[in-house]
């Protein structure tokens, strides 16, 4: 008689409390769709000039080149330069931007070791997270071809650029189609440079590395659910 009058008693109680039980697991719901949807919108806007490159031109970016250069050490035997275009002709991929009319192309177009590209430098704040994103694309037909994308942690200097641990590439003996990125920094200056960077490391062949949608943005700080963080913080200059 005991077991069956505990039994009713937690029947009865079951059905006291169902309704906050409904009422917490609606809540918790909501609570997770807020989340997600809080998270989605922890970007800040894009802090590089022209990363679609639309203007058909590259404007907002400085040019660079290694001239001449051999990436062996050795005597250049065959220089050779890294010609820069909106949009290029070598290896033109499918479709040829991502979006819009314009995707960036640089390409080494003679026979010869070649090196260069386009850079941005941008004030940032120190210790705070930045994501660069972006596609590329790549046509290389010997394994010293190479087409880069990177950050790096202070001022511009092309030394650097082979020894970032941020940054993405495509190389060797292939052709490959439009290729989603995702790179993330959290500097320790208050300035960042964004990089790309084409090379053909031997005396003969053709090498295109395209890019388009480039972005960088500020994280942040907290990408939790009820974050109070609105705008980034003020950039140190």
């Amino acid at each position: 008689m005991k077991k069956l009058l505990v039994s009713t008693n937690n029947h009865f109680c079951c059905k006291k409390y169902m309704p906050f039980i409904l009422l917490k697991s609606i809540f918790l719901f909501f609570l997770t769709i807020s989340s997600f949807c809080l998270l989605k919108e922890s970007f800040g806007e894009n802090l590089l000039k022209n990363g679609d490159f639309e203007t058909g031109n590259t404007s907002g970016w400085i040019c660079w080149e290694t001239f001449p250069w051999d990436g062996d050490g050795i005597p250049v035997k065959h220089p050779a330069r890294v010609d820069i275009h909106v949009p290029g002709t070598i290896g033109v991929p499918t479709p040829p931007a991502i979006s819009g009319l314009y995707a960036l192309t640089q390409e080494v177009t003679a026979e010869g070791t070649a090196r260069g590209g386009i850079y941005q430098e941008l004030n940032i704040n120190a210790h705070s997270t930045y994501v660069l994103t972006g596609s590329m694309a790549f046509y290389g037909d010997n394994i010293g071809d190479i087409t880069i994308i990177g950050l790096l942690d202070g001022q511009w200097n092309p030394v650097n650029t082979s020894t970032t641990p941020f940054k993405f590439y495509i190389g060797g003996d292939t052709v490959s189609s439009w290729t989603k990125f995702s790179l993330s920094i959290i500097p320790s200056k208050n300035i960042i440079t964004v990089f790309t960077e084409t090379c053909q490391d031997w005396g003969y062949g053709y090498v295109a590395g395209w890019y388009d949608n480039l972005s960088l943005q500020f994280v942040y700080e907290n990408s939790k659910p009820f974050s109070s963080e609105k705008t980034p913080p003020e950039v140190q200059k």
